[in-house]
This record gives structure tokens, sequence and C-alpha cells, in this order.
């Protein structure tokens, strides 16, 4: 009996903790929106530099009802997804190139290993300064930031195919395309499962 009523006892405290913090998070937002606000009206800086919470919220719920951010989301989701396509195919293809070829990765590797540590945002005045404020420039930026890892993951998966496989395949006739496409790509499957972390990447 007494156990059950530290137990109860117990969890009656660890919930009085857990709405305790939950209530001083409210309280924290709620004064932080506050001061948002009152410092907006101070008028320090003009309002489309620093608007405060209510003109926030408007422009919101406005872009919602016309539209416009539905629009620009989807305009932002087909250029990711031309920039990733692209280079997947162009990663892909020299991917596996970079894994047969120990001259290509003797020269073109390293140079690509040194270009993979590059944050995508580096290639912004590049793609600026070429293409000018255009679609093609954000293209741009998405394929160069997802390239370089999509092109090392390819390679360490082709490396790491099981030479039986190989042999297997050149056994039974396969060769070039065919083997690349029937047995190299499947067996590096699972170093290549993180093309979903470079799509989150790009």
């Amino acid at each position: 009996m007494a156990k059950a009523i530290n137990v109860f006892t117990k969890g009656v405290g660890e919930s009085s903790i857990t709405q305790s913090a939950w209530t001083r998070r409210i309280v924290f937002y709620v004064l932080l929106v506050i001061l948002w606000q009152v410092i907006a009206m101070t008028g320090i800086w003009p309002d489309y530099l620093f608007p405060g919470p209510i003109a926030v919220f408007n422009a919101l719920v406005n872009g919602f009802l016309t539209g416009d951010f539905l629009q620009a989301s989807l305009l932002s989701l087909q250029r990711l997804a031309i920039g990733y396509s692209i280079s997947l195919v162009i990663g892909v293809t020299l991917g596996l190139f970079l894994g047969r070829s120990r001259l290509l990765e003797q020269t073109l590797g390293s140079l690509v290993l040194g270009l993979q540590a590059l944050p995508s945002v580096c290639w912004l005045p590049l793609a600026i300064l070429w293409l000018g404020l255009t679609d093609q420039a954000i293209i741009f930026v998405v394929v160069m930031g997802a390239l370089f890892s999509i092109l090392l993951g390819v390679d360490a998966g082709v490396k790491n195919t099981p030479p039986i496989y190989l042999k297997a395949a050149r056994n039974l006739g396969a060769h070039g395309i065919a083997l690349s496409a029937q047995v190299i790509l499947p067996a590096a499957r699972v170093s290549c499962c993180f093309l979903q972390l470079v799509w989150a990447i790009s």
C-alpha cells in the first residue's frame, strides 16, 4: 500500500513538473512576442526591415489566402527537383567511372573530394555572376550542392561491390553498361542510401 502511494505521489510530482515547465515556456514566448511588438512600434527600423508580429501574421494569412505561398512553394520544389535530377544523372554516371578507373580516382577524385567540402552557398556568387538572378542560377546552386556528395557516394558503393559479384557477372557474359546497371549499382544500393540525405541537403 505504501509502495502504491509512493508511485502515485511520484507520478503526480512528475506531472506537476512537466506542467510547470510548459507554463514557463508559454509565458517566455508570449513575453518574447510582446517585446518584438514593442520594439517594432518604436520605429527604430522601417517596417520592411523589422515588421511586428501582427504585420507578419497578417502577411502570412494573406499569403495563404491569395495562394502566393503555395505557388512559391511549388516553384521552389520544381527548381529543387530539376537540380537534383541533373546532379543525380551526372553524379551516378561520373561515380561509376570514378569507382572503376584508377586514373580518374587519382586525378578527378582529389578535385571532387575538395569541392565536396564546400557548402552550396559558396556557389551563389558565381551563379549570380554567370547566370544572373534567374531560375538557372538557383538550379546551378542546387546541382553543385548535391553533385559531389552523390558522386562520392556512388564511388564508395562501386568500390565496396564484392569482387565475387563481378566475377560471376562476367562469367555469365555481363560487360560494360549491363555490368554497371545490373550488378554494380544494385550491389552498391546500401552505400547509395545517402541519396535521401543529399536531397535534404540540397
